[in-house]
């Protein structure tokens, strides 16, 4: 698959692409950014990607992510999550290998539903690995406290 048929293929599906880079196509879906990239020397061989879809603002936050990543791949088929510690970020991903241009155009919808979903559970996993604010842990610790007195 070349960058030339690929622009072709999202234009006559509805998008507007954008050629950014040698072997990279852009285009907007449901709001995301996305990015195709094509290796010049396979034609059998895309990476569909949501780039930058998460932002990292610590450290701790960055071990959290690690952790929802890895969870959101193994729950969900196809779907890479990488954690980008040098860049602060989050990138979602699905890579494909098929025989012809049909047989991409025929895998493209669901690619796109598969990164969908796995950056859905990533996000479920991030807000449910959210610490607790540092009132409510002080909250904890005092009940905590209170009990074992009583006991």
């Amino acid at each position: 698959m070349d960058t030339d048929r690929l622009m072709e293929f999202l234009t006559q599906e509805g998008f507007r692409p954008t050629l950014a880079a040698r072997g990279e196509v852009r285009f907007k879906y449901e709001g995301g950014n996305y990015t195709i990239r094509v290796l010049p020397d396979d034609d059998h061989y895309v990476s569909i990607s949501y780039p930058d879809f998460w932002e990292l603002r610590s450290p701790d936050e960055t071990i959290r992510a690690l952790r929802a990543a890895n969870q959101a791949a193994q729950l969900t088929k196809v779907a890479k999550i990488h954690v980008l510690e040098t860049r602060h970020n989050v990138w979602a991903e699905a890579e494909l290998l098929f025989e012809g241009a049909e047989q991409f155009k025929a895998l493209f919808p669901r690619s796109l539903s598969i990164i969908k979903a796995g950056v859905g559970r990533f996000v479920e996993l991030m807000r449910k690995s959210e610490p607790l604010p540092d009132k409510r842990i002080a909250l904890a610790r005092e009940d905590i406290t209170r009990w074992m007195r009583e006991n």
